[in-house]
């Protein structure tokens, strides 16, 4: 018996047309894992948001500058968020931002092994904090 495609379009709920053009995909295991639920929310929030930019060529292309950032959450809060990303294996930095150059982040596999000795992250490299008073 032939499946009913009608079952497979989008509902109303989920979007306003019948055939999106994009849309992000989190599958069940990456949502039922160890480290996608010791996300923060703002963490999974900003998942998703990294997740939208993915085209399916970019995996390892993928900017998110501050300015996007504070369009979401404060920056303290996006700081820690991406943190949060890298430590849990969601996401790594495959080129950190300097002066005037955004971060570039890769989609990572590694949640996968979350919590086992085969987890293995790069974290970020984080400014030094100026002593008050010093330029």
């Amino acid at each position: 018996m032939a499946k009913d495609k009608s079952q497979y379009e989008f509902k109303l709920f989920e979007s306003t047309t019948k055939k999106p053009k994009h849309y992000v995909r989190i599958t069940d295991n990456q949502m039922e894992s160890k480290a996608f639920k010791a996300l923060t929310c703002y963490g999974k929030v900003l998942y998703l948001y990294m997740k939208k930019k993915y085209n399916f060529t970019n995996e390892n292309n993928i900017s998110f500058t501050y300015k996007e950032g504070a369009e979401l959450m404060n920056k303290k809060t996006f700081t820690k968020s991406m943190d949060n990303l890298i430590d849990n294996g969601l996401i790594y930095i495959v080129r950190q931002g300097l002066l005037k150059q955004c971060s570039i982040y890769g989609l990572s596999k590694e949640w996968q092994y979350y919590d086992t000795n085969a987890f293995e992250i790069k974290p970020r490299v984080k400014r030094m904090k100026k002593p008050k008073g010093e330029l």
